[in-house]
């Protein structure tokens, strides 16, 4: 019986994975965010939802786990207890109308950004300050966050390359 299974790719093979399997006709499924290229707010392109995984439907019976594990780009099938971790239907269906109705602009390394949001500083001369996110701002690599100076809250904007979670 085909079933879904998570598969855990070298970095940025993860295009690579998904076009090796389905020329070998396995069903796969690749989560992506269609993201405004810097510099050009009317052009986009997609980037994975899930840095290095992809999704696979196969049967184990007649498709063996080596061959699978060993293809180029993969590193391995997620699995649990030495047994390929099953990825239920509802899943991937739940997250495939879910990233049908979000905007990647509401989010920073995978996780959604929300104003009130606490975030750390990594580089420049406000480093390791704490800030609050605000808002992103037309540019999707800056954001407007609030930074406490003097006793009060400024507004200022920031890369987004130059933040963290904290």
């Amino acid at each position: 019986m085909k079933r879904w299974y998570a598969l855990h790719t070298k970095p940025r093979k993860e295009y690579q994975v998904r076009d090796l399997l389905g020329s070998r006709g396995i069903e796969t499924y690749l989560p992506v965010l269609k993201v405004t290229c810097k510099g050009h707010l009317r052009k986009r392109r997609e980037k994975p939802f899930f840095a290095r995984y992809v999704f696979a439907r196969m049967d184990f019976t007649s498709v063996p786990l080596s061959s699978v594990n060993w293809a180029p780009g993969v590193t391995r099938v997620v699995s649990f207890g030495g047994q390929p971790a099953v990825v239920q239907d509802e899943v991937l269906q739940w997250l495939k109308d879910r990233l049908a109705r979000i905007d990647s602009r509401d989010y920073y390394q995978g996780l959604p950004l929300r104003p009130g949001d606490r975030l750390r500083v990594k580089t420049g001369p406000l480093k390791d300050m704490e800030v609050i996110f605000e808002r992103p701002l037309s540019s999707q690599d800056r954001a407007q966050v609030l930074i406490e100076m003097l006793g009060r809250l400024s507004a200022c904007q920031i890369d987004l390359h130059c933040l963290e979670r904290t």
